[in-house]
């Protein structure tokens, strides 16, 4: 540990001991202690940690906060859509003694409470404040712990078990792999014959008042030896513009990714969202990518699907907003390997909106499920024959003064021994079973080149049988 990170925990150790000295219990349910820290690197530090107390981490995509969140002070664990609004108005009082700048509680949201569609590793989703979290803004970085005092434990021993963790606290920044990395060959749910079918399954529910539907697939691979965070740290620095996140769940799961698509920032009573929607693969010759960026603004396909995603947020965010504005025209958004259609929506809320209004509006958006929503979600469930758990739900930072939710999309789920890289395509009238299967493999293709690299960078003198073994 160097001098100054050192210093930081020595003085959240003497503010513990004044807590411990002061022999009665603080008046407020939270207390946060914080103390300024040295420049970090977010994920080294959380990858170094010890076994034992749950790891997160969320990066926004404007970069000007990302969060490493380490156990749990407090946490509501949510069963269903149901409940979002008395767990959001949990945290809002949990959170509502503190100055609006400091604590924010992470949160993660599964696509669907349908029990089939939910991963039991997660649940539906949880709201949670971390019990020590390293925090990083354009002013630099800090290191802070959380204390919530009730009756199901005497604050004594809260403080003294809190002053246990922070003295294991371990401040290496580097990332090592776990063993050699190995990759074994991939399968596919659905496969290529049943994605055909569901397919035509959607044309017919054309006909029957379904405008969009929006059909993923899971390419799981077996893996030994991976770090999900080695992984999370490759996959961030090769996704500029996205939101970064990894929440670890039971047993030895992970759920992580780098997703382009915010679902709302709400700053003040001023919230921001996009619709995003039509996709093409960018080239690596200047002139090809131009063409085919011309002909991605033009094409009527991929113009009629974001044009229904722009329209359903709209209709559903001009109940809650006094003011609401997008984009005259649409616009690309230019990723590594891909280019995306999108408009930017911007509102200004009512007075009486909270944030749980706004998630109930807005997700699941068109761009992951379809519309209308209903008759898009019933096809989902009834035809998608893996479960989608976290992917395409919602992810981020929950606060007074900003929430901010990032679609989980381009992720993936770590497991011991294997994992699985989730993709979507929208599909309307028109689409083609050959060009969004083309479209599933080409927004997997930054993390499976990721993957590929780590495999081949990382030396290992072992003989790669895994490989062979696994095709």
């Amino acid at each position: 540990m160097d001098i100054l990170s050192s210093n930081a925990v020595s003085a959240l150790l003497c503010r513990l001991d004044a807590l411990l000295q002061a022999n009665h219990s603080p008046e407020q349910k939270l207390v946060r202690l914080e103390q300024p820290l040295p420049a970090t690197h977010l994920l080294g530090w959380l990858a170094s940690q010890r076994q034992g107390l749950s790891k997160a981490y969320w990066y926004g995509k404007d970069g000007d906060f990302a969060i490493a969140g380490l156990g749990v002070a407090w946490k509501y664990k949510l069963s269903s859509r149901t409940e979002i609004s008395q767990a959001f108005g949990k945290a809002r009082k949990l959170l509502s003694g503190l100055s609006a700048r400091h604590a924010k509680c992470l949160s993660y949201f599964s696509f669907s409470d349908n029990p089939s569609q939910v991963w039991p590793e997660f649940g539906f989703g949880q709201i949670f404040l971390p019990l020590i979290e390293v925090t990083q803004t354009r002013k630099g970085c800090s290191i802070a712990c959380h204390l919530v005092l009730d009756s199901r434990s005497p604050w004594r021993e809260r403080v003294l078990q809190l002053k246990g963790e922070l003295q294991q606290l371990i401040w290496s920044q580097k990332i090592s792999p776990l063993a050699c990395p190995r990759m074994g060959e991939g399968s596919y749910v659905p496969d290529r014959v049943s994605w055909s079918n569901i397919m035509a399954s959607a044309f017919q529910e054309f006909t029957r008042g379904l405008d969009k539907v929006v059909l993923s697939r899971q390419a799981e691979l077996p893996q030994k030896g991976l770090s999900p965070w080695l992984l999370m740290q490759s996959w961030q620095h090769s996704s500029a513009h996205s939101y970064c996140f990894a929440f670890e769940g039971d047993p030895g799961a992970v759920f992580l990714g780098c997703s382009p698509e915010r679902l709302f920032k709400r700053q003040g009573n001023i919230v921001q969202t996009e619709a995003l929607a039509g996709t093409a693969r960018r080239s690596e010759n200047i002139i090809e990518e131009m063409e085919i960026e011309a002909r991605l603004m033009t094409d009527s396909k991929n113009i009629h699907e974001n044009r229904l995603v722009l329209n359903d947020i709209l209709s559903r965010l001009t109940p809650l907003c006094s003011a609401l504005e997008s984009d005259r025209s649409h616009s690309v958004l230019k990723l590594k390997n891909l280019l995306h259609l999108r408009y930017l929506i911007r509102g200004v809320i009512k007075p009486d909106v909270c944030d749980e209004q706004l998630l109930l509006a807005l997700h699941p958006t068109p761009a992951v499920g379809g519309t209308p929503r209903d008759k898009a979600m019933n096809f989902i469930n009834d035809n998608e024959s893996y479960s989608r758990g976290l992917y395409a739900g919602a992810c981020g930072i929950i606060g007074s003064d900003i929430t901010e939710l990032n679609v989980s999309i381009r992720s993936a789920l770590f497991k011991p021994h294997s994992i699985s890289l989730y993709s979507g395509a929208g599909i309307v009238r028109g689409s083609s079973a050959e060009s969004e299967w083309r479209e599933l493999d080409n927004k997997i293709a930054t993390v499976q080149g990721i993957l590929a690299n780590l495999q081949r960078t990382l030396s290992c003198e072992e003989v790669d049988e895994f490989s062979h073994q696994a095709s």
